[in-house]
């Protein structure tokens, strides 16, 4: 376009549009700037028009900025387009002047003495209509038979194909969108096509093509733009990585994804394709569409994509399979490796699946499917293993979360995990319903969903239920079973269940096994075992009922299968079931272990024991226990106030007597007492309680070691600091002669100080020996003395022996954080052994702090940025006052160490 054009002069200047941020300096220059866009991107998007309609027209080019703004070579004829635009008001004789005398004068002269062949026309194209003097000037016998004008609702004229001009811009990206939904073959939205095509005018108008477009690669031009452009569906703006986000491209040419609707695979593939270094196309497999019509669909893109020359029906008669084979034979030829995509292949029957597969030998083929049953087959004959993306983190369900309004501590988001698998479409709505249903509450959403009292459905049940609706009777008892039971099993113990319920036929029990796997509604171990899908648990535990008696005979069945076994899976669930089956004191039992608040327990243990305590018909020496380890837990929640009504207690219960009451309970009371009279502060109290009961206490005894460590701990509670570590040591020294034990047995390798632990006649006394060591580390830190080192190693390898996970994972943390100042490499992988304990022992409250310090500690190996992205994740939790203060406090060493490097 020319710099006289457009024309905007009758513009109202005193029109001032709305601007975003501070006004411009000069208010006209900008309406001049604007109105010069406009004309620019109107005539852009009428080239699209034409383009659009050029085949129609049997044209054979269409020419951009030479002598007219735009020229379309025809059999025979030349049509030069002059576009001009305006504001407002109408066209007059002098907007248009110029250009007709240029083509009565210039061009006319060319075509007639051959230098352009065939016979010229001008169009003068306008948005607005022409004023009357101009309709009146061409209606004279003057006006020459070749100048025509089209304008908004005025006559076709002779070339009908031309687009109809619209009154302003708006009208014509909509007219070319209508005319680009004609387009065959559209797979992208026709609004998408028309802004690229008006692009790709804009380029050529710079001189690049040599300024024209020619009719015969229009197919191609189309198909290369719905290939490049619209190949998969859009990735979210905001996308959120799996737990690991593969490449789309590996070291084996045939993958398989499979995954239930909601995974994010083709999300996942989408994303993967913008890295991937090869060619991706995809292709989504339609319901009901054959082997043959995805064969001609794939055979068309690759051809439209890689071989231009294969444009126009160049390519081989036969069948769609053969099609595809010869497209690839050509990418051969010319050494094209690309990667295919093909979506949804569980639609497809298998035998077409390796069809296609044998028609690409060289192609990398990525096939994205729901689980259906003839997977396994599939595998066999491709020799692969199907893989299943991991599904969101926990960081990135409480990011979701958030994106919402819902904000959630650590807890609270690994229950959405569980609840939803991780699967992003699942953890998307729950989050929506969170915020719309749950007043931003992720924990009432939990309780709710878990409970099945809540009144919406989401997509997780309305997709889940659909492949629970294909299973037999058999398959949906199993899936039943397995939500009941909740944790993974045997084949034997999964059958020992089933015979509960009347399944007694082994062989049934595997076809139905094989039938859930089948659907990918059970996860496979390598040990043998087998786990209902968390995602899946919700609905299944709500499809099977099994009566009362049977239900009863599954509970106590369960029991037995899981008592003994130590992974912290089935011993929460074991727990669980004490309870349920009226087992209260085997559960109290436990919590008399020295290792029992070590580890995770269910919340709901603490709710059984609260029962017993406050039943007055219960035994009294249970009710005795069961307050002596809800007292425990008060201590450790720093409520002070549970923990006086719990030490009452157990002074009432205690003044009540019990036949079973002696030294032990004496001993236990008078621990609490110390607990109580510490966290107060009351020095006087202290001291009268642990002299009363030390004059009760045979020395030396288990009970005296105990009785003494525990008015260590309080004293330090208390403030007594050096008092406390002073005691604490004498303490260690009378456990480590106890046990038979030299300095040099604690330095040894852990495993060979395992071995005396597990062959030791009193094994508990090893962790109440790194008791000591931990409580002298404690002092020495209070008092700022930083030579601790030598105690918290001791502790550390003393709680990991005794299994103590808890205060193994504490006292590693002392030992990092001495190494973090001379060695940080070494405390990141201390760490890092630490935050896996946490994980294998569903110890999840501790993991907020061993993030956060490990943060620091990366910090100081020079990865700052790492540290800083790690503290950010970590403050988009809802956090308690101390794991705040302690984010801030890692926060600013961050800092330190940031200005330290620079």
């Amino acid at each position: 376009m020319r710099g006289d054009r457009p024309v905007s002069e009758g513009a109202d200047h005193d029109e001032v549009p709305e601007f975003v941020g501070d006004l411009p300096l000069d208010a006209a220059q900008q309406l001049r700037i604007q109105a010069t866009h406009r004309g620019f991107t109107y005539q852009h998007l009428y080239a699209v028009g034409c383009l659009l309609r050029l085949r129609d027209a049997g044209a054979q080019t269409l020419l951009v900025e030479r002598d007219e703004d735009l020229e379309v070579v025809l059999p025979g004829r030349q049509l030069y387009l002059q576009v001009k635009t305006r504001q407002s008001g109408v066209l007059v004789w002098s907007d248009i002047r110029d250009a007709v005398e240029q083509f009565q004068r210039k061009i006319r002269a060319e075509h007639d003495e051959g230098r352009r062949s065939g016979s010229p026309v001008l169009v003068v194209v306008s948005n607005a209509q022409p004023g009357p003097a101009l309709v009146a000037k061409t209606r004279t016998v003057g006006w020459p038979g070749d100048v025509q004008l089209l304008w908004p609702g005025g006559p076709a004229g002779h070339d009908r194909w031309l687009p109809p001009p619209a009154g302003d811009l708006d009208g014509m990206l909509q007219w070319c969108t209508a005319e680009a939904e004609r387009v065959p073959f559209l797979a992208l939205k026709p609004q998408t096509l028309v802004e690229k095509l008006a692009a790709r005018v804009q380029y050529a108008s710079t001189g690049a093509r040599g300024q024209a477009f020619v009719a015969a690669d229009l197919p191609g031009l189309f198909e290369q733009f719905v290939e490049e452009l619209q190949a998969f569906p859009e990735v979210p703006e905001m996308y959120w990585p799996q737990k690991s986000d593969p490449e789309l491209v590996g070291e084996q040419r045939v993958r398989l994804v499979v995954g239930y609707s909601g995974a994010g695979k083709t999300t996942w593939a989408a994303h993967a394709a913008e890295r991937c270094p090869l060619s991706v196309t995809y292709c989504d497999v339609a319901d009901g569409v054959s082997t043959e019509a995805v064969a001609e669909s794939m055979a068309r893109e690759l051809a439209a994509r890689h071989l231009s020359s294969l444009v126009g029906g160049e390519l081989p008669h036969g069948s769609s399979v053969e099609v595809l084979r010869a497209v690839h034979l050509r990418l051969t030829r010319t050494s094209t490796v690309v990667a295919v995509v093909l979506d949804n292949a569980h639609r497809l029957p298998t035998n077409g699946i390796r069809m296609l597969v044998d028609a690409l030998p060289t192609v990398h083929l990525i096939l994205l499917a729901q689980p259906w049953p003839d997977q396994t087959v599939l595998e066999a004959h491709l020799g692969i293993t199907a893989q299943m993306l991991p599904g969101w983190t926990v960081d990135t369900i409480a990011e979701a979360l958030a994106a919402e309004g819902c904000r959630t501590d650590y807890l609270t988001a690994r229950r959405v995990c569980s609840l939803t698998g991780g699967l992003p479409l699942y953890v998307l709505q729950a989050a929506a319903l969170t915020r719309s249903e749950y007043n931003a509450d992720a924990a009432a959403f939990c309780n709710t969903f878990e409970e099945r009292t809540h009144f919406k459905s989401t997509a997780q049940e309305l997709i889940l239920e659909q492949s629970f609706g294909r299973l037999n009777e058999t398959a949906k008892k199993l899936a039943g079973l397995l939500a009941f039971a909740e944790v993974r099993l045997t084949r034997d113990e999964l059958q020992q269940l089933a015979a509960e319920i009347g399944a007694e036929r082994a062989p049934d029990t595997v076809r139905a096994a094989r039938e859930l796997a089948a659907h990918g509604l059970t996860q496979p171990f390598a040990d043998g075992h087998l786990k209902l899908h968390d995602a899946v648990r919700p609905l299944a535990a709500s499809v099977e009922e099994f009566g009362e008696e049977a239900a009863d005979r599954l509970l106590r069945t369960l029991c037995r299968l899981l008592e003994g076994h130590k992974g912290p899976d089935r011993l929460s669930r074991w727990m669980r079931l004490l309870g349920s089956t009226g087992q209260i004191d085997e559960l109290i039992a436990l919590t008399e272990q020295e290792g029992f608040f070590e580890r995770g327990y269910p919340r709901e243990v603490r709710a059984m024991l609260a029962d017993t305590a406050h039943a007055p018909d219960a035994d009294t020496a249970l009710r005795f226990d069961a307050h002596n380890a809800l007292s425990v837990w008060a201590h450790r929640d720093g409520d002070l106030e549970a923990l006086a009504v719990h030490v009452q207690a157990m002074e009432t219960l205690h003044r009540a007597g019990h036949p079973d009451f002696g030294q032990r309970e004496r001993m236990l009371l008078a621990g609490r007492r110390f607990y109580l009279y510490g966290e107060s502060g009351d020095i006087r109290q202290l001291k009268t309680a642990y002299v009363e009961a030390q004059a009760q206490t045979p020395a030396p005894s288990r009970y005296d070691r105990a009785l003494r460590y525990g008015y260590a701990a309080a004293l330090w509670t208390a403030g007594q600091y050096e008092e406390a570590g002073l005691l604490a040591m004498e303490v260690a020294l009378a456990y480590m002669d106890h046990l038979g034990l030299e300095d040099d047995d604690l330095l040894t390798p852990k495993a060979e100080l395992h071995a005396k632990c597990v062959n030791s006649d009193t094994p508990d006394d090893f962790k109440r020996l790194a008791d000591c060591f931990g409580l002298a580390v404690l002092v020495y830190r209070k008092l700022n003395r930083m030579d601790f080192a030598p105690w918290a190693v001791r502790a550390h390898k003393l709680y990991a022996v005794s299994g103590a996970t808890r205060s193994a994972i504490n006292s590693g943390q002392d030992v990092a954080d001495v190494l973090r100042l001379t060695n940080p490499g070494e405390a990141l992988k201390i760490l890092d052994t630490l935050m896996l304990a946490a994980e294998e022992e569903n110890l999840q409250d501790v993991i907020i702090g061993l993030r956060s310090q490990r943060a620091e500690v990366l910090a100081r190996t020079g990865d700052i940025e790492g540290a800083r992205t790690e503290i950010s994740i970590l403050s988009q939790y809802d956090l308690t006052n101390d794991q705040a203060m302690d984010i801030r406090h890692q926060s600013q060493l961050i800092e330190e160490s940031a200005n330290d490097n620079t």
